[in-house]
C-alpha cells in the first residue's frame, strides 16, 4: 500500500529507533536519550498520548508484579504501591472509554497519592534543588497520569518514554544503553501498531527486529 508523506515521516521516526537499538549494541558509550524527542510529533492528539501512557503503565505493572518488595519499602507500602498502580490503570482505561471532568479529577487525586508515597527528600545538587523519589516505577506512573491531565501532553509523553527507556552503565554512562534496547523496541512497537496496525517485524521485515 502506497504511503503518504505523513506516513513516511512516521515510519522514518520509528526506523531511527530501530537503528538506535542496533547502534547501542556496538557503541561503547550510551546513545543520547534525546533520540526519543521525536515522540512528541507522534502525539497528534491527546488520545494518542493517553493510549501510549496506558501502554507503558501496563508494562510497569508487569514489572512490579514480578518484583519483590525493595528494602526501602515496608510490606505495607509495597502493597499500597501495587494497589495504586492497579487503580491508576483501571481509571486510565475508564477515562479513555468515557472521558469526563469527574474521571479526570480522580486521576489528579492519584497524583496526590503518588506524591505522598514518594516522600519529601529534597537535596541541593549542582546549584539546584533536586527531589530524590523513592520509586522509579511510581515516577513513570506519575508521568503516565500527567498525559491525561496536563495540556502539554506531548511533553509528558516524551518524559514518560525517557524515564522508561533511559538506563545507566558504569562505563557507558546514562542514556540509551544495551539494557535499554528491549524497552526502546517496546516504545517503537506501540507507535508502529498505533499508526500502521502492524508489528515492527511486519512493517519493517528487513529491520532484524526480534
Amino acid at each position: 500500500m502506497k504511503q503518504n508523506n505523513q506516513q513516511r515521516a512516521t515510519a522514518k521516526k520509528i526506523q531511527k529507533w530501530i537503528q538506535a537499538s542496533k547502534e547501542v549494541e556496538k557503541a561503547r558509550l550510551a546513545i543520547p536519550i534525546t533520540r526519543l524527542t521525536s515522540i512528541k510529533s507522534l502525539c497528534t492528539d491527546e488520545v494518542a498520548a493517553q493510549k501510549f501512557a496506558l501502554y507503558i503503565a501496563r508494562l510497569v505493572q508487569q514489572q512490579i508484579n514480578q518484583a519483590i518488595c525493595p528494602e526501602h519499602f515496608t510490606d505495607e507500602e509495597w502493597e499500597q504501591q501495587q494497589q495504586l498502580v492497579d487503580e491508576a490503570i483501571t481509571q486510565m482505561q475508564s477515562y479513555l472509554e468515557n472521558p469526563s471532568y469527574e474521571s479526570r479529577q480522580s486521576l489528579r487525586n492519584l497524583l496526590r497519592d503518588i506524591d505522598g508515597l514518594q516522600g519529601d527528600d529534597y537535596r541541593n545538587f549542582r546549584w539546584a534543588t533536586v527531589r530524590f523519589v523513592r520509586s522509579g516505577d511510581l515516577l513513570k506512573l506519575e508521568y503516565a497520569l500527567r498525559c491525561f491531565v496536563e495540556t502539554d501532553f506531548p511533553y509528558w509523553t516524551y518524559k514518560l518514554a525517557r524515564e522508561y527507556v533511559e538506563g545507566y552503565g558504569l562505563q557507558s554512562g546514562s542514556g540509551i544503553v544495551a539494557e535499554s534496547v528491549p524497552k526502546l523496541l517496546e516504545v517503537a512497537e506501540f507507535w508502529c501498531q498505533y499508526y500502521f496496525n502492524q508489528s515492527l517485524s511486519e512493517k519493517f521485515p528487513d529491520g532484524d527486529v526480534s
